[in-house]
């Protein structure tokens, strides 16, 4: 209908939560609705899998819902966005069924006793350009070398594979394409040119071919259109545009609205992580952070990831938290708001108690562990749960730093997203430990809006991203910060925060030695 406001169905696969959502034009979250998944299940230590199929039937179940529910004309759907969790490993047949369990981004699963391919001259090779160990890392740690070696028959029967958003993509469509911009971690990916490496001996190193991985598309082009199956499936129009966003954490990036350097987006979700938006190519020697695709073309996310981040709250809640989620049923709430509620209670700093947020190791130190520090007897679960939050905030400002120093470009503001940023409190803290204003954005479900912001612009309704920021994205609120709690949190994190990590990595070593967990080469 001419001059009808433009809607996007947004599909965003979580980790523990698959959502969908209608967005329209300016930005509005007309409807969501979201459903809860088993994160994963653990065979055996360092594994971590999922049901894939089972996944996908719930994305399928929750985008329906959406679609029947929010009373919109379909006439006035524009097109279907997708942005979901990263690294995870689907492989599928022709038929795009999958051939196993996915492997999730979780997983920490190893093969050892690999060599790099190339022989002595490579060798040398890769010595000469300081490679060798992160190469063998890679090597190590990359799931298709894992499946080679353990699972034969299902490597060999794959023929492609996917992430989750080509996963759902292809059940949409029956394309198999992905998004240049959804692919991290253990891929070959040329990350510098944003597409698959052009060097073989790169897929040898990883153990996959080319041709068992989808085409890459960028974040504003259509990857396909809606089929008949995928309408059926999903109870979306058939022939719909499709748009693979860039994934969750950099499509949060554009959702809060950033596209200039100077301000840092930080997401409270499974994983807790800080992104600055870069114009050109930077890294880490150590990759303390990262460095992915943009949800903009021709430009990057700077990551700073803390592995377990918000996820530290569920296992709290799970491991300690029963009183908490008694009281949250009498009263018809969550229990995190129960949680939140108790956390003035605490004064900033929880009375000396720190915490090392590694529930997850470090990407480049698989020995390193959590900590938490400085218990008396006065502490109490109250203290532990500040202590948790704000141990994130430390993390997070620690990995800011360094992408500061390394980008050039100065953080002036925080905008912030995902479940934790809406607790008052939990953006108080954050804007304390940062010593800067801290914003809460219109809707915390960033990662969708930057999508449906992605398929805007991909289809025309807005000509550039500067003006559908303008047109999209809002500040709902700001928390200045305390000067006061900003001194204490300033001191900790630089007399006592900092200083742990080296002071326990030593010890984490002869742990893992000592008791073989984490498992050693």
């Amino acid at each position: 209908m001419t001059g009808a406001v433009k809607h996007f169905i947004v599909i965003d696969g979580g980790t523990q939560n698959i959502k969908a959502f209608v967005f329209d034009e300016k930005g509005n979250e007309i409807h969501g609705e979201s459903s809860p998944v088993t994160p994963y299940v653990a065979l055996q230590p360092d594994f971590a899998e999922q049901d894939a199929e089972a996944y996908l039937g719930i994305a399928q179940k929750v985008t329906r819902n959406v679609v029947q529910n929010s009373g919109i004309r379909t006439d006035t759907l524009a097109g279907v966005a997708i942005t979901t969790h990263r690294s995870t490993i689907v492989p599928v047949d022709q038929n795009g069924n999958p051939i196993r369990s996915a492997i999730t981004w979780l997983d920490e699963r190893k093969t050892e006793g690999l060599k790099l391919p190339g022989g002595p001259v490579m060798s040398l090779a890769f010595k000469a350009a300081r490679m060798e160990e992160r190469l063998r890392e890679y090597q190590r740690r990359s799931k298709f070398n894992w499946l080679k070696r353990y699972e034969p028959d299902n490597y060999a029967r794959t023929f492609k594979f996917l992430t989750v958003s080509s996963y759902i993509l292809h059940s949409l469509t029956g394309e198999f394409k992905d998004c240049s911009s959804m692919i991290v971690g253990l891929f070959p990916i040329d990350l510098k040119g944003l597409q698959w490496h052009p060097w073989k001996i790169i897929y040898e190193i990883f153990g996959v071919e080319r041709d068992r991985l989808p085409v890459l598309v960028s974040p504003v082009e259509i990857a396909g259109t809606v089929s008949d199956d995928g309408a059926r499936r999903f109870g979306v129009p058939p022939g719909l545009p499709v748009i693979i966003g860039a994934g969750d954490k950099q499509s949060e990036l554009l959702g809060a609205g950033v596209t200039a350097s100077g301000i840092a987006e930080i997401s409270y979700g499974t994983a807790a992580v800080i992104e600055l938006l870069s114009s050109k190519y930077v890294t880490h020697p150590r990759m303390d952070f990262f460095t992915w695709g943009a949800a903009i073309p021709g430009h990057w996310a700077l990551e700073g990831f803390v592995g377990r981040g918000y996820w530290m709250v569920s296992w709290f809640k799970g491991e300690f938290g029963k009183r908490e989620e008694d009281e949250a049923l009498k009263l018809g709430v969550s229990p995190e708001i129960v949680l939140d509620e108790q956390l003035p209670d605490v004064p900033p700093g929880s009375m000396g108690l720190l915490v090392q947020p590694y529930w997850h190791p470090r990407e480049n130190d698989p020995l390193s562990k959590g900590a938490i520090i400085g218990f008396s007897g006065e502490h109490t679960r109250k203290h532990v749960y500040r202590a948790i939050i704000e141990g994130i905030g430390y993390e997070l400002r620690r990995l800011g730093e360094l992408m500061v120093r390394h980008s050039g470009s100065a953080i002036t503001e925080l905008r912030v997203g995902g479940g934790g940023s809406q607790s008052d409190e939990i953006m108080q803290i954050t804007a304390d430990v940062f010593g800067l204003p801290a914003m809460r954005m219109h809707t915390s479900n960033l990662a969708a809006l930057g999508a449906a912001i992605d398929a805007a612009v991909a289809l025309g309704i807005h000509r550039s991203f500067p003006e559908a920021v303008e047109r999209m994205v809002r500040v709902k609120s700001t928390f200045q910060p305390v000067d006061e709690n900003v001194k204490i949190y300033d001191r900790l994190f630089r007399e006592v925060y900092i200083k742990m990590y080296p002071a326990l990595s030593p010890l984490h070593n002869r742990i893992a030695e000592i008791t073989n967990y984490p498992k050693l080469r």
